[in-house]
């Protein structure tokens, strides 16, 4: 199987049309008509993720964040980014990025982080224009739960702790509809409080996103451990596409998180 071949495999999973017009999606580093075997899949360019896949013998990494975003001055050693892509060039490992389009796909990001808080009868708060069960958020139902004790379920599920984690509104409030969004989130308090959801459940809200909300539940959850474990849950699906085509795929057991809890 060639990389172009993964590729359209990938693009079946995560069309690549379902990027944001900002982002930047798709092969990063190496050669289409190079020979994929192994794909490991990480949330970020690190040196011990390009440690990993050299050990594995990966020929292909697949992250969720692009490491060139929007775009490098330089591939060197002069800074951190361009020697990470220059290290994957030079020791021929594929680099390709699922992002945007990994969060709007039906069965993507988005879908994992509302299966993973029990969300039923789930769609999106963004929808595509052309498919109506793809785009970014979602919105839908789960087991009344007071907005404390769902964000107390968001520590649990996600791996993080009470200090990367902020919760605005009543802590009584009883939530039975969620809207929920991978990553940075905040864009979509408007389409979150207009889909009728009791709390919003998204990372890196800022201080006056709580104003935004206008009495709707806030839980603003750590970016990294809320993609880390969307992104776990969704690589079987990718394994499962690229299996009988004789491509394994593992997922990288080093956290990229770069931020940690100060306590």
């Amino acid at each position: 199987m060639t990389l172009g071949d993964l590729l359209a495999v990938l693009d079946r999973l995560a069309p690549m049309r379902l990027a944001e017009e900002w982002d930047n999606v798709g092969l990063m580093v190496g050669r289409r008509d190079r020979p994929a075997t192994r794909v490991l899949v990480a949330l970020d360019l690190r040196e011990h993720v390009l440690d990993e896949a050299r050990d594995a013998g990966a020929d292909v990494l697949l992250l969720h964040h692009p490491p060139i975003f929007p775009a490098l001055s330089a591939v060197s050693d002069q800074r951190t980014a361009g020697a990470l892509v220059l290290r994957a060039a030079e020791e021929r490992i594929a680099v390709v990025a699922a992002h945007t389009n990994l969060d709007s796909a039906a069965g993507g990001l988005n879908d994992k982080m509302a299966e993973a808080l029990g969300m039923r009868e789930r769609a999106p708060l963004a929808p595509d224009a052309d498919d109506p069960a793809a785009g970014l958020g979602r919105v839908g139902i789960i087991d009344p739960t007071p907005l404390d004790e769902l964000a107390a379920r968001c520590v649990g599920v996600f791996c993080t702790r009470r200090a990367n984690l902020g919760v605005a509104g009543d802590p009584a409030r009883i939530v039975s509809r969620l809207a929920v969004c991978t990553g940075s989130g905040g864009s979509l308090i408007g389409a979150a409080r207009e889909s009728g959801a009791e709390a919003y459940v998204t990372g890196d809200l800022k201080y006056h996103d709580a104003d935004a909300a206008e009495g709707m539940g806030l839980v603003n959850v750590a970016h990294g451990a809320v993609e880390q474990h969307a992104m776990q849950m969704w690589t079987p699906a990718l394994a499962g596409a690229l299996a009988p085509l004789g491509v394994e795929v593992a997922f990288a057991r080093g956290d990229t998180d770069p931020w940690r809890d100060a306590c």
